[in-house]
């Protein structure tokens, strides 16, 4: 879970919620491709499903756990369950990308995903266990490193923007992506003064002019907090919901 801290109220949004912006995103790309590239973007965080439908207390925020907060010993496990259900669901090509990208951030961002023994062991164990399967897959799909590297790298690059459209990532912010030949492209995103949640990347890699993406979300109390763990359950199991939006253009 991620919180929309800039609205008011501020935003509890899910990961599955973020990743399904990803994929919307990604839809708009200006070269064709892949339908399980698609849908890997669109389905990147399938292993957080089962937590975000019981997410844990942090006494510390008085908030269900922000997804950063959750050690590797936890959501590693979860990560591997993610790719288990997608291969079942839509086959060995969204599994292998899925997995690559919990590669990414448990190889990427060692600060932390490492900072317990626990969690070095967990985020350890998953890299070790991963890596011959997702050589096999890659094999078997008549995937190189290059098209394999290429397709991470637009999982991993709509993944960032969801997240800072979303409201977690404070802008501006360096990317490199694939342009529409397979070549590295550095972009650069930044939040449009006066105009909230209206971001422009540039150069623009999209095959329309602008990008208006929507999501359903739940406010938090007035407080921005819940007095104990028992507030927190009553209000996640009631029905309101709340809708976010964001604008992306070049």
């Amino acid at each position: 879970m991620l919180f929309r801290t800039q609205s008011s109220p501020v935003l509890a949004i899910s990961q599955p919620a973020h990743a399904w912006l990803s994929g919307q995103i990604l839809r708009a790309w200006a070269a064709p491709l892949s339908e399980p590239l698609l849908i890997a973007a669109e389905q990147h965080d399938i292993g957080w499903l089962d937590w975000e439908t019981a997410p844990t207390f942090d006494a510390r925020t008085g908030r269900p756990h922000l997804f950063r907060d959750v050690g590797a010993a936890l959501h590693a496990p979860m990560w591997s369950l993610g790719v288990k259900r997608a291969l079942e669901a839509w086959g060995a090509h969204v599994a292998l990308l899925i997995s690559r990208h919990g590669g990414v951030i448990y190889s990427r961002y060692v600060d932390r995903h490492k900072v317990s023994p626990e969690d070095a062991a967990a985020a350890d164990l998953y890299l070790k266990t991963q890596a011959p399967i997702e050589a096999a897959w890659a094999r078997r799909l008549g995937l190189d490193a290059r098209a394999l590297s290429n397709q991470s790298a637009l999982v991993a690059l709509v993944d960032a923007l969801s997240l800072a459209l979303c409201g977690e990532l404070r802008t501006p912010l360096e990317f490199e992506a694939p342009d529409r030949n397979g070549e590295m492209l550095s972009l650069r995103l930044a939040e449009k003064p006066g105009e909230p949640f209206e971001f422009a990347l540039t150069p623009w890699p999209f095959r329309v002019d602008v990008i208006d993406l929507e999501g359903e979300a739940r406010a938090l109390p007035a407080a921005g907090r819940f007095a104990d763990e028992a507030e927190m359950r009553a209000w996640f199991a009631a029905p309101e919901r709340a809708t976010f939006r964001a604008r992306l253009r070049g």
